[in-house]
């Protein structure tokens, strides 16, 4: 770890498990941490990494020489341990999964929202895995908006910085020195420092401009995530993918397939093109090798949520570089619009699409959006597009609650997170008792109206056996944070029904430019001011929403249908027991059972888009007024719930075993990777490598990351 004198061999153990983004699903570890000094992981905000730098060398080393099994803590992690998975022998140099955002934790604020939730639980499904993958990000030094609500219910967005010496990160270093990398900019060159989080058996290098070498508009490349400005963000892709391919070639990895999640990494193939071209290889033949082994997944299902350039700033930031790949600007600029357009800005996701061999959506019902949404990109028939579906997934080991995953454990087997999804021992949920199940239940329901309560105020009629609906995510327009709200006087009444009480618990954020989402926050904070049976928690973040989707009885998802690609929250809730009162949209599309949630009808479709906003809050209304209620009161001779625990139990079952970030990763390394894999020709891509490193004064070989006994890395060449 960087700042830690080396000490014995459990300091750095202490460190190396500090370092290892696994202690956010192991509790084991974080209990660990905290008997080491209470005082100091409470102060540390159950952050390993800041606790250990906080404290010092010779108190680490003090506390360490009193823990006895550390040595085994860490050679649990070993990939080489009996039964451990790994996957992917057969995919050569490996993945490498371009991403704008990563979740991982609230100690490494590099993320906005679901984008980087999903890449997180991509990346912790692998590592479990040992699927052979290298993910690459931006280390932002200023945090994306944190969230207040002030005294009108308006959000109020602060904007703090990011400490390095917090950040469970530790930087990239060869022969001592921390490694870098340089791209040009237009005129101007970029350097760009390494940096390094460990989560399991896989890494994260996160790229970083501000270096004292760049000037002063440079160095702010990468300070803050999804700047608005076209110049900045075109320039935050390029560090991203020019920046993110040339890192991992200082660091001596050659992957054979490249996965680019949303189209913010699109230029991550020309960087591998331009490459392959500087060792001699043509460029034609450059451009399809690397089309074979490149993989995209898009996430949005409206054009305007792609990234669009004018082509004057294209060819000033990117002119100069194309060209000297064998790429020519006019074929670059046809690339990012739709087939047979010769004019227009520069469509980041186009791009990507003609960049890609395999391309796919988030759900199937995404796919099919996609197909239709990017048909024009190609001039076949609409039902010949190639964009498929690989449906999100949610990493149970850090979303299931640890009641939930303690009872799973008993009765299915303490691999419960990694059964297959037909596997004969998911029926054992059936086995779990009532009552036990009915406890648990309410065990997290109470958790979380204890963090509701803590922001309600105290005239709350809040109760801890009212059923308790769930709301949250981020508040852009099309995912209706409103539409239960459309006539209050009945939901306050639904809510007030003396017996078949409601409560609401909301929590979210808007992006602070937009505007409509911001005041969509206002009116909901507002209800919940006013409404002793409902609450807001300001400030949304992984900690909360663990809370929340572990918590509610029921999850509320109202998009505007067509509009929401995948959706991970209602996944989380449903693995959790929480049952699903959701649109038609998204996974749910897919997923929806009557026996684990219930549907609110909805008339779009593809060819019919525009919602009814009335009919579809009156379905809803009519849902809980009808079905959901009663069904939570229903009570049988024991005072149990019966009815309602066995949709429960249908629920952990469907979607614990269906929609787990495992399955998604394993669809991916079946559909995705092993096909670019072989697809690709690598025969010769060896030679390329080093004919580039020798023209570019870049040394390259078959290197290796390894960790120092103290925790920190070392690049090495071999």
């Amino acid at each position: 770890m960087d700042g830690l004198a080396d000490g014995d061999d459990r300091t750095g153990v202490l460190e190396r498990l500090a370092l290892d983004l696994a202690w956010t699903w192991d509790a084991g570890v974080q209990a660990l941490f905290q008997r080491l000094d209470p005082t100091a992981w409470r102060a540390s905000g159950g952050n390993p990494a800041a606790m250990l730098r906080a404290m010092g060398p010779e108190r680490v080393a003090e506390l360490a020489r009193r823990q006895p099994g550390l040595s085994l803590a860490l050679a649990t992690r070993d990939p080489g341990l009996p039964g451990r998975e790994s996957w992917g022998a057969e995919l050569g140099g490996g993945v490498a999964y371009f991403s704008m955002e990563y979740a991982l934790t609230d100690h490494l604020p590099i993320f906005s929202g679901g984008l980087g939730v999903l890449a997180a639980d991509h990346l912790k499904a692998a590592s479990q895995l040992g699927l052979p993958l290298t993910a690459v990000g931006l280390l932002y030094r200023t945090a994306f908006a944190r969230q207040r609500i002030g005294a009108e219910g308006e959000q109020v967005s602060d904007f703090p910085q990011n400490s390095v010496r917090e950040m469970p990160i530790e930087p990239v270093r060869a022969q001592g020195q921390q490694v870098e990398v340089s791209i040009p900019v237009g005129d101007e060159e970029c350097h760009i420092r390494l940096w390094r989080a460990w989560i399991g058996r896989l890494q994260l290098i996160l790229l970083d401009t501000n270096v004292a070498a760049n000037p002063e508009a440079v160095r702010g490349i990468t300070d803050s995530l999804y700047v608005p400005d076209p110049e900045a963000r075109l320039k935050q892709e390029m560090v991203l993918g020019i920046g993110g391919v040339r890192a991992l070639r200082a660091m001596g990895l050659s992957p054979s397939v490249f996965h680019l999640n949303e189209g913010h990494s699109f230029l991550a193939p020309f960087e591998v093109i331009r490459q392959r071209v500087a060792g001699g290889e043509p460029a034609a033949e450059a451009r399809e090798a690397v089309r074979r082994a490149t993989v995209f997944t898009t996430h949005t299902p409206v054009a305007a949520g792609s990234d669009y350039f004018a082509p004057e700033l294209v060819r000033r930031l990117l002119g100069s570089y194309l060209a000297g790949g064998g790429i020519p600007v006019p074929g670059f600029l046809a690339e990012g619009r739709a087939y047979g357009v010769r004019t227009g800005d520069v469509c980041t996701t186009y791009v990507a699409l003609h960049s890609a061999a395999k391309s796919v959506g988030v759900s199937k019902l995404h796919g099919a959006v996609s197909r239709r949404l990017w048909a024009n990109a190609w001039p076949e028939d609409v039902r010949k597009v190639p964009i498929g579906s690989v449906t999100n997934g949610v990493h149970l080991p850090t979303w299931v609650a640890p009641d939930i995953a303690s009872l799973l454990a008993r009765f299915l087997g303490p691999d419960w997170h990694a059964l297959e999804v037909d596997d004969p021992r998911w029926n054992r949920v059936a086995e779990i008792p009532d009552r036990e199940l009915w406890e648990v239940r309410n065990r997290l329901r109470r958790r979380l109206l204890d963090t509701a309560t803590a922001t309600s105020g105290e005239n709350s009629l809040f109760r801890p056996d009212v059923l308790t609906i769930g709301f949250s995510r981020r508040f852009a327009e099309y995912k209706r944070a409103g539409l239960i709200l459309r006539d209050l006087d009945r939901l306050t009444t639904i809510m007030g029904r003396p017996g078949r009480e409601v409560q609401i618990v909301f929590a979210g954020k808007a992006h602070p430019a937009d505007g409509a989402g911001k005041e969509l926050v206002q009116k909901v904070a507002t209800f919940a001011r006013d409404e002793p049976r409902a609450v807001f928690i300001e400030n949304y973040n992984l900690g909360s929403a663990a809370v929340l989707v572990q918590g509610a009885d029921v999850w509320l998802n109202t998009p505007r249908r067509l509009l929401e690609a995948s959706g991970t929250s209602g996944m989380k809730a449903g693995a959790n027991g929480g049952l699903n009162l959701s649109i038609s949209d998204g996974w749910w599309d897919e997923g929806r059972r009557t026996d684990c949630g219930w549907t609110i009808d909805s008339a779009v479709d593809v060819d019919h888009p525009d919602a009814d906003d009335e009919a579809e809050a009156e379905s809803l209304y009519r849902l809980l007024e009808e079905r959901v209620a009663p069904l939570f009161y229903e009570r049988d001779p024991d005072g149990l719930p019966s009815g309602w625990l066995a949709m429960v139990r249908a629920s952990i079952r469907h979607v614990a075993s269906g929609f787990s970030a495992r399955r998604m990763v394993l669809d991916y390394y079946r559909e995705c990777y092993l096909p670019a894999a072989r697809r690709r020709p690598r025969s010769a891509e060896p030679e390329l490598l080093a004919a580039a490193g020798r023209r570019e004064g870049v040394a390259t070989g078959s290197g290796r990351s390894q960790r120092t006994a103290s925790g920190g890395s070392v690049s090495t060449a071999e």
